[in-house]
């Protein structure tokens, strides 16, 4: 991953600023553009076969949604961004699948970069796809790295004229895409504290062999959740404390409840990583309770064995005379004075609650 980075850093190297270049994974499928045209009476979807007309929804009093599905075209995510006016620092960002959080603010538009997260299934990894909001006083443009998302919910409200998005503005179409990747946020954050809990009651019954790669492995996931949680609270607390006239003074209650949301997901990641680090501590516990009791195992056998090997010892050194060797009971004497060293001493251990 990392000199997967580096490469990519390494395709603007001695580049002036505004040059546009993709920076992201291989693209592995066709760019596509999704329109969603609407007012509180009608609702028109449709896919654009090309994008060279696409800035008329500017000029149109129903609400837009132009969803882009694949920013490796660089031609034609520069095509859409000339028709909207867009900077060309702007359109590198939104070229820059690697780049971090932000908002910025224009005259006429505005400028939101989040990722969208999802918690894979087989693995504690969380997936990360970057997706760019611009937001103009009709028109809600959306790039995404490739096909699929989390918004189908808000194109079936759409669909079916369901609460209010139908009856709103551009500003609330905005809020509503927000809060479902803030939402999923909160869904990654709690599954993640789950499997954590559960993790947490196995290190402590009985660690796994290969429980301290699990915890890295938990705690690299927790660290880029991390990552991406915190510049989307800077995001929310710019936006919030902006007077941006494409906002109306009502959706502004809407975003502060995704503000709250990335609060109380941000408080859930510090929680997680302190149970992470109790149960590091537990887990070097554990080990050091296994050591001390094969310590005590071999302390109590080698304990009992140096009467023993005292005892074998001394009638085995090859001596002439020896009166016992005489005796004909010495051979079982001998045997029956071990064992009973033996038991005696494993009575004591006992006692003592060695074992």
């Amino acid at each position: 991953m990392g000199k997967y980075k580096k490469n990519n850093r390494k395709k603007k190297e001695g580049l002036p600023p505004g040059s546009l270049i993709y920076i992201g994974k291989e693209p592995v499928q066709e760019v596509t553009v999704d329109v969603f045209e609407y007012n509180d009476q009608f609702v028109e979807e449709r896919r654009l076969d090309e994008v060279l007309d696409v800035g008329k929804y500017l000029d149109k009093e129903t609400v837009t949604w132009i969803n882009i599905n694949g920013v490796h075209n660089v031609n034609m995510v520069d095509s859409i961004g000339r028709q909207f006016g867009l900077h060309p620092l702007t359109i590198e960002d939104i070229l820059n699948t690697e780049h971090r959080p932000k908002i910025d603010f224009f005259e006429d538009h505005l400028i939101v970069i989040v990722k969208m997260l999802d918690l894979q299934k087989t693995d504690f990894l969380v997936g990360v796809e970057q997706v760019s909001f611009l937001l103009f006083e009709n028109v809600v443009l959306t790039f995404q790295e490739r096909v699929g998302d989390l918004f189908e919910p808000i194109r079936t409200q759409l669909r079916e004229n369901i609460g209010r998005i139908r009856k709103q503005g551009a500003d609330y179409l905005l809020y509503s895409l927000m809060d479902t990747i803030f939402d999923q946020y909160l869904i990654v954050a709690d599954d993640m504290d789950d499997r954590l809990d559960a993790m947490e009651e196995i290190i402590i019954t009985d660690p796994p062999d290969d429980a301290l790669q699990e915890i890295n492995s938990y705690k690299n996931s927790i660290g880029a959740l991390k990552k991406m949680v915190w510049p989307a609270r800077e995001v929310i607390n710019k936006l919030l404390n902006r007077d941006v006239p494409l906002i109306k003074s009502s959706t502004y209650l809407y975003f502060r409840d995704i503000q709250d949301h990335v609060i109380h997901t941000n408080d859930m990641i510090d929680t997680m990583r302190s149970k992470l680090y109790g149960m590091l501590e537990v887990y070097y516990s554990s080990l050091s309770n296994k050591m001390n009791e094969i310590m005590k195992l071999l302390t109590m056998v080698s304990t009992v064995f140096i009467p023993l090997t005292f005892i074998a010892g001394v009638y085995g050194m090859n001596f002439t005379y020896m009166p016992e060797l005489n005796e004909r009971t010495a051979y079982p004497i001998v045997w029956i004075v071990m064992v009973a060293i033996s038991i005696v001493m494993l009575i004591y251990f006992k006692k003592k609650k060695w074992f």
